[in-house]
């Protein structure tokens, strides 16, 4: 009856020592979808907010739907971008996406008016829809479609 009491005194305690066990293993899996997701999730929704915030007048950006522009004018919630000559559009500020940086390379240079006209020739192959070799197979082949 002796021995009896101090294994039931160690079975008591192992039992507690064990739902202490799982109790520290919640904390930390808590602790540590905190550190991996949420505080992260913080930090870049503080950093866009503080960019979005600061968009200045003449800052090239770029939209959530991938437009580009120049803001031209601003207030507390809305910028007004200039996407091309007298295109103007209005946007809210939380519609940025990013700030292009001026030395970045992402501007693109303009076409000189000779690369950007397009030849008769160009002109005649897109109207026509004609390629070569597209005359000798039709009539021939009835499964194939032409759209």
């Amino acid at each position: 009856m002796l021995l009896a009491e101090p294994a039931t005194l160690l079975a008591q305690e192992g039992e507690g020592g064990s739902s202490m066990f799982f109790f520290l293993m919640i904390g930390g899996f808590i602790l540590l979808m905190y550190f991996l997701m949420i505080r992260p999730q913080r930090k870049r929704a503080k950093e866009t907010q503080q960019m979005q915030s600061s968009v200045a007048v003449g800052a090239r950006v770029m939209t959530i739907g991938g437009l580009f522009g120049t803001v031209v004018d601003s207030d507390e919630e809305t910028i007004t971008l200039e996407a091309s000559d007298d295109v103007f559009l209005v946007f809210n500020r939380q519609a940025v996406a990013k700030v292009e940086e001026e030395g970045d390379g992402s501007e693109e240079e303009p076409l000189n008016e000779v690369d950007s006209t397009i030849t008769d020739e160009d002109l005649e192959k897109l109207t026509s829809g004609d390629e070569k070799g597209d005359d000798d197979d039709k009539g021939k082949g009835k499964d194939k479609k032409y759209y």
